[in-house]
């Protein structure tokens, strides 16, 4: 049975944030790292949330691919695993600090974080955003144990209609996590609204029938950073319909 949670944001208080969650229904809370470093407070803060709302995803901040980086990251496993995640999502774009890493770099990056979070019983999953399916691939097959975090919103930028299908053909077994919103399609970062279900022109009921129909059984995670309550409660309906 497909776990649905909610996406948070670091640059806001998380206890309202969890609370929200819990009391719509969520089944658990992605914690987002991004504007937070690794330390005691973080682990103190990930273990008082997890009393409230079970945290069993995160999601990395943007890498700049450095060895301090590896090291930082490193830490926000060591920091936030004992309270609950077991998937840490990443992405393969670059911070906008350091835009122009080559590939290879980044891919040996990932591979020795992939190798960590394995070495500590945990998943590392990468988010599709702009990339072609070739670099995917290649990328995904230097790191076998890497895993694949399809986000419906993203693959379905630039009025793309057949890319969600294509990556979960591609990368379908890698397959471990969910990102699912709605948006209207437009190009790039302007167009990626992370709406509610149905505010934007997205196939998501197909999109979320054909993953489960897949065989995955794992977490999906709604992004919606806009929205009412009736409309986020309407939206996890749908998810869990469409999941089902």
């Amino acid at each position: 049975m497909v776990r649905i949670g909610g996406s948070t944001y670091s640059k806001r208080l998380f206890p309202p944030q969890v609370e929200f969650l819990r009391d719509v229904g969520f089944d658990y809370f992605e914690i987002d790292l991004t504007w937070l470093e690794p330390g005691q407070a973080l682990e103190s803060e990930a273990l008082t949330l997890a009393e409230i709302l079970p945290i069993e995803t995160a999601h990395l901040p943007p890498s700049r691919f450095t060895r301090g980086d590896q090291q930082r990251f490193q830490q926000f496993l060591d920091y936030t695993a004992m309270a609950g995640p077991k998937i840490y999502n990443v992405h393969l774009t670059p911070s906008r600090l350091t835009p122009n890493i080559p590939l290879a770099v980044r891919t040996e990056w990932l591979g020795e974080l992939t190798d960590a979070a394995h070495a500590r019983d945990l998943t590392l999953t990468l988010e599709n955003l702009g990339e072609s399916l070739p670099v995917l691939a290649e990328v995904f097959t230097r790191i076998p144990r890497l895993k694949f975090c399809l986000d419906a919103g993203h693959a379905s930028l630039d009025n793309e209609t057949d890319r969600p299908y294509e990556l979960l053909s591609l990368l379908g077994d890698r397959l471990a996590l969910v990102h699912a919103h709605d948006n209207r399609q437009g190009h790039g970062e302007p167009g990626d609204l992370h709406l509610p279900f149905g505010q934007g022109t997205i196939r998501l009921e197909s999109i979320l029938r054909a993953i489960r129909k897949s065989g995955f059984d794992g977490h999906a995670t709604l992004e919606l950073f806009t929205g009412t309550r009736e409309e986020k409660m309407a939206s996890l309906a749908k998810a869990r319909a469409w999941l089902a």
